[in-house]
C-alpha cells in the first residue's frame, strides 16, 4: 500500500525539524513568549523555534484597525474562548475567559489598553520571593525597554493625553511594541474626569507611572504614526521574520513535552523533545533537543498548565484522573488562579454624540470605516480613547467599614488559605503570606481593588435585540486585586480537550464587598456634575430594587451579569517552593533542568492593571536572564577548556 502524499510531507518535515538543533523551543507565540523569542533570536548564533496554535492574523481589518476591536474572527476563532466551570458565586453560571489563539497572543485581540499597576504590588512580588530583582524599581527598564512611545500631539494633549518621559521608551533602536494616544476623543470622557476629580480622585500625570490610583487617559499599544494596533507579532515578529535563527510555525498545537529521563538526584527532569500536531493533520511531528537546550512554556496562564500537566507534570492525583501516567508529581501545577472580574453600570443619555449608532446604522458604520482608511480619524481610530482610574479602598468604603472588613479578613486568612489551595499545605502558605501582603495594601490605601472607565456607548451584557434603541453611557466596574483563587487542569490526555477552568469569582467575601461598592460609586457618577448633565435615567442595574437594600439589590444584580475581564494569572506561580511555587525567580520549572515559564501564569499576585504591558516585561526580563544564563554557561565552558589537563 503506498503512503499518502499528506503522510509523506509529514515525515519529510518532521526529518526536517528533528536535524535542526534549536537552542530553544517556545511552545506559545503570544505576548510574552514572543517578546522573550525575537529577544534571543537577536543573536545570530542562537536557533530559535517558537510554535504556536493559530494563525498569522496581522492582515485581518479587526486586528488592524483599533476600532474593530472584538469584530469579526477576532472573539470567533482567533480566541480560545475558555468556557469556566459552573460558578457558583455567579448563579452557577460558565463564564468565558478569552485568550488570544494566534501569533502574538492576546495582544493580537484585547482592547490595546497600556497601562501599568501600582508600584507596591510589583514590590509584593520582590517580597514574596525575597528578590529584589522582581520589584518595581528593577522591572521599570524592561517595561521601557519594550516600548516604542510616541508623546501626545497638540490635539491629543487639549483631550487630557498626559505623559512623563522618564517612565517611557523612546529609542526606536531598542524598543519593540509601539505605544501611544488614539485619533478620536468623545467629549463624554472629558466630563466623567471632571466628575472622578470632584467625588476625590487625584489627577494622574501618566497612568504609567506606577502609580495609577487616578484619573487619566490611558496609553494605547498602537502605531501613531498609522493608527493601527501594535500587537507582539507587529513588534516582535515582524522586524525579525527573515533571520535564519528565528523559525516561527503557526497553526501548531503542541501535544506534550519529550522527557529523556526522570533522574532522581540534583539534574531533575530533563526535556529531551516537543511533540506537536500542525493543522488538520493526525500524526504528531517531534523537534528534538538536546540537553543543553531549553523548551519555554509560553502557551499562556491557562494554555501552560495544560501542556505541562499533558506532559506528565502535575498533581499526581489529577493527572491519574485524567488517564495521563504521572513523571513528575508537582502538586501545585494549575493552581492559584486569579482573574478580574467586570461589570458596568449603563444609563440612558441626551449626549449628541456617542458610539451606538456604529451597531445600529451600518451606513454610518461604513462611513466611519472609510473615515479611518482615509485619514486614520473617526470612530474606529480608537478602541474608545479610553479614561480610566484604579479606585483606592478610600473612595469606596468609609473608616470604619475598611476597619471592619480587614478586621474579618484577618481574622479568616486560614481558613481561605486552606481553602484556596485544594489540599496542598506548602500553597496554603503562600496564599496565606499573598493574603497578609494584600491586607497590607488595603491599609496604606494601595490595593486597587477596582477599575473603572466610561465608555461613550452601551458597554454591558444585554445584546443589542434586547435593548432600547437609544444612546447610553456607560461606566465600567471592575474588580482588581482579588483575594480569590482558584484553578485550571485537564481532565483529558486528548490536547484538544478543553481543560476545566474555574476561577472562583467571588469566592472571598472582600471581593464582593469591593465590588459591590464600586457599582454605588458608578451610580453616584453617573448624578454627580458635570456628567449629570448628559444623565438621561439609569438603565442597568435599574431602579427595580424589590429587597430595599441596594446593596443585596447590586449583589444579585451581579451575580447574573457580571463577567471575566480575560486578566487570568498565577497558575504556574513564581514563588519559593514551600510557598506553592511552580517555578523559581529565573523562571525555571522546579524539578526540571531545562523548562522555562515566560506568560503571565508566572505572576504570583494579581496586578490592578490591563496585563498586557506587564507581560511584555516579563518577556524582555525573560529574555535577560536567559541570555545572562547562556553566557555564564560558556565562560564555563571556555574556563574547563583552558584549563590544564590533570594526569
Amino acid at each position: 500500500m503506498m503512503p499518502s502524499l499528506t503522510s509523506v510531507v509529514a515525515f519529510l518535515f518532521y526529518l526536517t525539524q528533528t536535524s535542526l538543533g534549536y537552542d530553544y523551543v517556545f511552545i506559545g507565540g503570544g505576548t510574552g513568549g514572543l517578546t522573550a523569542a525575537s529577544r534571543l533570536a537577536e543573536n545570530r548564533n542562537v536557533n530559535v523555534l517558537v510554535l504556536e496554535a493559530g494563525p498569522y492574523a496581522e492582515d485581518l481589518p479587526e486586528v488592524f484597525i483599533p476600532g474593530l476591536f472584538g469584530k469579526g474572527r477576532a472573539f470567533t476563532d482567533l480566541d480560545w474562548k475558555y468556557n469556566t466551570t459552573a460558578q457558583g458565586q455567579m448563579n452557577n453560571r460558565t463564564l468565558i475567559v478569552r485568550a488570544g489563539r494566534a501569533l502574538g497572543g492576546s495582544s493580537t485581540i484585547n482592547g490595546m489598553i497600556f497601562p501599568r499597576a501600582p508600584e507596591e504590588q510589583y514590590d509584593v512580588w520582590g517580597t514574596l520571593n525575597n528578590d529584589s530583582s522582581w520589584t518595581w524599581n528593577a522591572l521599570l527598564p524592561f517595561f521601557k525597554k519594550s516600548e516604542i512611545f510616541t508623546p501626545p500631539n497638540e490635539f491629543q494633549a487639549s483631550n487630557g493625553a498626559q505623559y512623563l518621559p522618564e517612565f517611557h521608551g523612546l529609542d526606536p533602536r531598542v524598543g519593540r511594541v509601539k505605544v501611544g494616544f488614539p485619533n478620536f476623543f468623545f467629549p463624554q470622557s472629558e466630563l466623567w474626569e471632571k466628575t472622578a476629580l470632584h467625588l476625590g480622585f487625584r489627577a494622574s500625570p501618566d497612568l504609567t507611572n506606577g502609580e495609577p490610583d487616578a484619573v487619566g487617559v490611558s496609553p494605547n499599544s498602537i502605531d501613531a504614526a498609522n493608527n493601527t494596533r501594535c500587537s507582539a507579532a507587529c513588534a516582535y515578529y515582524t522586524p525579525l521574520k527573515d533571520k535564519p535563527n528565528f523559525t516561527v510555525i503557526t497553526n501548531a498545537t503542541v501535544s506534550r513535552i519529550i522527557w529523556s529521563s526522570a533522574g532522581n538526584g540534583s539534574s531533575g527532569l530533563i526535556a529531551s523533545g516537543v511533540e506537536y500536531f500542525l493543522q488538520n493533520q493526525t500524526e504528531p511531528i517531534v523537534v528534538n533537543i538536546g540537553p543543553q537546550s531549553e523548551v519555554i512554556l509560553s502557551a499562556g496562564t491557562i494554555g501552560s498548565p495544560k501542556v505541562l500537566e499533558l506532559s506528565g507534570v502535575g498533581n499526581s492525583t489529577i493527572l491519574k484522573a485524567a488517564g495521563v501516567e504521572p513523571v513528575l508529581d508537582h502538586a501545585t501545577v494549575g493552581e492559584n488562579l486569579a482573574d478580574h472580574l467586570h461589570s458596568w453600570v449603563t444609563a440612558f443619555t441626551n449626549a449628541s454624540v456617542t458610539g451606538d449608532p456604529i451597531l445600529q446604522d451600518p451606513i454610518f458604520a461604513q462611513q466611519q470605516l472609510d473615515l479611518w482608511f482615509k485619514n486614520r480619524t473617526g470612530f474606529y481610530s480608537g478602541a474608545s480613547g479610553k479614561t480610566l482610574a484604579i479606585v483606592p479602598p478610600s473612595l469606596i468604603f468609609t473608616d470604619s467599614e475598611l476597619k471592619r472588613l480587614l478586621n474579618e479578613t484577618s481574622a479568616d486568612l486560614l481558613r481561605f488559605a486552606r481553602e484556596f489551595s485544594n489540599g496542598n499545605k506548602n500553597l496554603a502558605k503562600g496564599i496565606e503570606a499573598q493574603h497578609k501582603l494584600a491586607l497590607k495594601l488595603y491599609e496604606a490605601d494601595k490595593a486597587g481593588p477596582l477599575e473603572m472607565n466610561l465608555s461613550p456607548f452601551y458597554n454591558g451584557p444585554k445584546p443589542l435585540d434586547q435593548r432600547p434603541r437609544s444612546n447610553f453611557t456607560s461606566i465600567a466596574v471592575v474588580l482588581y486585586a482579588p483575594l480569590s483563587r482558584g484553578r485550571s487542569h485537564i481532565n483529558s490526555p486528548n490536547p484538544f480537550t478543553p481543560p476545566l477552568v474555574d476561577p472562583a469569582y467571588w469566592s472571598h467575601p472582600l471581593d464582593v464587598a469591593a465590588h459591590v461598592a464600586g457599582i454605588k460609586l458608578a451610580r453616584k457618577m453617573m448624578q454627580s456634575p458635570p456628567l449629570s448633565s448628559i444623565y438621561g435615567g439609569e438603565f442597568e442595574p435599574g431602579s427595580n430594587n424589590s429587597t430595599g437594600d441596594e446593596d443585596t439589590f447590586i449583589k444579585d444584580f451581579l451575580k447574573g451579569v457580571a463577567g471575566g475581564d480575560n486578566h487570568p494569572v498565577g497558575t504556574m506561580a513564581m514563588l519559593p517552593r514551600d510557598l506553592g511555587g511552580v517555578v523559581d525567580t529565573d523562571l525555571k520549572v522546579y524539578g526540571i533542568r531545562n523548562v522555562r515559564v515566560v506568560d503571565a501564569s508566572i505572576i504570583p499576585f494579581p496586578v490592578s492593571a490591563h496585563i498586557s504591558s506587564t507581560v511584555y516585561m516579563i518577556g524582555e526580563r525573560a529574555a535577560d536572564i536567559i541570555k545572562h544564563d547562556l553566557q555564564r554557561s560558556r565562560n564555563e565552558q571556555s574556563i574547563a577548556l583552558d584549563s590544564p589537563l590533570k594526569l
